[in-house]
This record gives structure tokens, sequence and C-alpha cells, in this order.
């Protein structure tokens, strides 16, 4: 079974586990400025390679060698002993599809990555930084990627430590790429001479896996019946007037602009971008709509900082998702 089949199928069980058949749920009655914040540790989406590992913290470590001039073994308390990063960081699954739930949001404290490195002293002839993990994932990214400045090594999430299915005690962020360039339980960093393939990207993924500008939506959501899984459509029932609330992420460019349409892509109009506080946290937005009772298909099309906006459709062909998210959304009378 391939990956995103898997995760597909499991979504899909897990929706249907939980919710009611054929439910119609209204529009929630949350102000914009209640969504984005932070997902809860154990709301957060996971995707891993295998099975948890069990780590002890007290026996972790992080050996950092090959092409470096001074190799290092670090253990937590030398981490947690350097000037700390605070960042508010949105994850996301290179199987997330538009609308999708393989993406979260949280706070994140760690070190940063540029200091240990320039004490290693990686050598000129260093070209990948091959990464392991105590799970035995294994993943690499070209020297000057690792070397930027951003990339940081979180072991608390919302203020406590990396839950075990979250990567403690440790795991690497390298901001703006998908999550499996992004490996937990981070135990090693070898600088090799040669482009260095990880697990996934030997089966087909991205090995660049930057995050592609992608969307999704807050509010109203649809019911997630099991018809509705089944057909894989999407609707929702609200009353009108209502406020359309979603999401968009982009890479390193972040996130320029979202609009909306409301017949299917024929004309579009400006979403209000409520919340754009970093490109690596996902922008919330709004979208007043007043119209009559009716059945509505409402488009999302995000738009990333270089200018590149979601298109209609975009198949997964291992370097994720970026097509318009698709809500069908019935109005009756207020």
């Amino acid at each position: 079974m391939t990956r995103r089949k898997f995760l597909r199928l499991a979504g899909a069980a897990l929706a249907a586990a939980n919710l009611p058949l054929g439910a119609d749920v209204a529009a929630a009655a949350n102000p914009p400025e209640s969504f984005g914040g932070p997902t809860p540790n154990d709301q957060f989406y996971v995707t891993s390679y295998g099975e948890t590992p069990a780590v002890d913290a007290a026996k972790w470590g992080l050996k950092i060698h090959g092409l470096v001039r001074n190799p290092l073994n670090l253990n937590l308390d030398q981490l947690r002993a350097m000037p700390a990063v605070h960042e508010t960081l949105t994850l996301e699954c290179i199987s997330n599809p538009p609308d999708g739930s393989a993406i979260s949001n949280a706070t994140w404290v760690g070190a940063p990555l540029k200091p240990i490195l320039d004490r290693a002293g990686v050598k000129a002839g260093a070209v990948y930084a091959a990464m392991r993990a105590a799970d035995g994932y294994y993943t690499g990214v070209p020297v000057e990627e690792i070397l930027r400045p951003e990339n940081f090594m979180p072991y608390l999430m919302n203020g406590a430590p990396l839950p075990p299915v979250h990567g403690f005690p440790v795991r690497i962020f390298i901001p703006g790429k998908y999550g499996m360039k992004q490996p937990k339980w981070i135990t090693e960093i070898e600088f090799v001479d040669q482009p260095f393939t990880g697990y996934w990207e030997a089966r087909g993924w991205s090995n660049e896996a930057w995050r592609k500008v992608n969307s999704g939506f807050f509010q109203p959501r649809p019911s997630g019946g099991l018809l509705d899984i089944l057909s894989l459509s999407v609707s929702a029932r609200a009353k009108s007037p209502v406020d359309i609330i979603g999401w968009a992420l982009a890479g390193h460019s972040g996130i320029r602009g979202v609009d909306v349409s409301t017949d299917d892509g024929a004309t579009w109009k400006p979403a209000e971008l409520i919340l754009n506080r970093s490109r690596y946290e996902w922008t919330v937005w709004k979208y007043h709509f007043a119209a009559p009772p009716g059945e509505y298909t409402v488009r999302a099309r995000a738009t990333d900082g270089d200018g590149v906006a979601q298109p209609p459709s975009d198949p997964q062909t291992g370097s994720g998702m970026s097509g318009q998210p698709r809500m069908r959304l019935e109005l009756t009378a207020s």
C-alpha cells in the first residue's frame, strides 16, 4: 500500500468512527480570532516512518560527524544550556491534500542549529547533510540548507517536552519544508561529499520537499458523515450571512493573499487576512458571504510571496499538492 493511500484510508476510517452518518453541522459560532492558534499536542497530526521509539533522554545524544573539523557529541543538557529559540511554526505532511487534516500548528522551544554546526566546522568539500533518527528513518538536505539560520532543534512543544510521537526528546526543524525533511528523534547529522538519498525520496517522493502553497477551510465545516467520505464530496450547511474562515500556508516565501470564489471559480473576490504573523505559520483568512439561501460551491485560491497561486487542481506526484480546495455550501435563511 502506498503512503498516500494509507493516509487517505486511515483518515477516512477515523472520521467514520467518530462522526454520525449523514449528519448536518451548522457553522461554528467561533469568532475569527479563535482560529489559527496552537494545536493541542494530543490533536496534532502524526505521520511517522514506523513505530515510535522509546528514547531515554538521559542517554540521548546528537552526533555530528563526517566532513567536519570538530566532530561533536551533544546531550540534551548541552542543548538546553544554549540560548533558546522560541517559534510558532506550522507543520504539514507532504501527503496533505488541499483542505486536508495532516497539518497543525504549535509553539516550539529549542536550540539554534547553526551555532552548533559552526562549532563543528563544516568542511568545504561537504555537499549534503545526512540526518538519521532513533526510529531508523533517514533523509538529507544540501549543506546550504542545513546551515540556514532559521533551523533549530526543539525539545518543547506547546510548553511541554515533545510527546513521544512527536520526536521526544529532540527533533529538527528546517522551516518551509514538508515534515519528511524534518526528522523526529534525531540522533545524527553526517556531512558527506555527495547527494544523499533518503528513505521516502528513494520511493519517489520529492528530494527538495519545499512546501507548496496550500489552503483549506476552518469554518463552516462539512458534516464528515460516512456518505461524504465514501463519495469524496465536501458539503456544509450554514445560515446566511456566514463568515467563511480558512488557512493558507506556503514555503519560505509566505502568503501574499487569498481569494475566494462562491461560484466554483467563475468569479473571485479577495479575502481578508486576519492573521499573517510569519511565513512559517499558517495565515488565517476570512470572507464574509451574504447571499440568498441556496447551494454554492466555494473555492479558495492562496497566492504565495513569490506570486505563485493555487491552480484549479494539482494531482499528487510525490512533491505535495496545491490544488484549490472546494466546499459545497448550503445556505439557509437567517
